[in-house]
């Protein structure tokens, strides 16, 4: 499946008139007690961007990774010790871009087939977290607040869970993947490969 690519601002921000750094994220989905799951990370406050936000693994692709799939998988390997051999990379959905940071993301979803072993780097991930795609899916995850952003209140969409919010780019990321095919491919694949 290939996915046209779209980059999706905030209506009230301006775009940065930069040319944007390229960067690659990984919807990783695994099973975890017998249920899909997948994993986020809660950044560390060394990293050079968005800290301690909740995001996917990843982050800017270097010159060494032939494509930005590489980069994702790349990117999984160093924060959470995942092999890239053992992910299944089965598309890619829309980019999205991130102004603060100028940013232009290419999600990509993967999948493996055990229940993994996370080794977080220290020094850029505080928390590995696990969320069942059936609460991801749970359209009462999703909630809205009010924020007051440059002096302009902005209606803020957010999934809660366990304590942690996940707002912004990963927000806008995992809304594409909620709706997209992937989903209705990837979990009857997943039930035949689940153990």
């Amino acid at each position: 499946m290939t996915a046209k690519a779209v980059v999706y601002t905030d209506e009230t921000m301006e775009l940065n008139p930069r040319e944007p750094r390229i960067g690659a994220v990984l919807i990783l989905v695994y099973p975890r007690g017998g249920e899909p799951c997948v994993v986020f990370t809660k950044r560390s406050q060394t990293v050079a961007d968005h800290r301690g936000q909740i995001s996917l693994p990843g982050g800017a692709r270097e010159h060494g990774d032939a494509t930005l799939a590489d980069t994702a998988l790349r990117e999984t390997e160093e924060e959470l010790g995942i092999p890239a051999t053992d992910v299944r990379v089965l598309g890619r959905l829309d980019d999205v871009y991130v102004n603060v940071s100028n940013f232009l993301i290419a999600p990509h979803i993967g999948m493996i087939e055990y229940e993994p072993r996370f080794r977080a780097a220290a020094e850029e991930v505080d928390e590995v977290i696990e969320i069942p795609l059936d609460r991801l899916r749970d359209p009462s995850s999703l909630k809205h607040q009010e924020l007051l952003i440059r002096d302009e209140a902005r209606r803020t969409l957010f999934y809660e869970f366990g304590g942690h919010q996940i707002w912004g780019a990963t927000q806008r990321v995992i809304e594409l993947f909620l709706r997209s095919a992937f989903l209705d491919e990837l979990l009857p694949e997943y039930l035949r490969s689940a153990p």
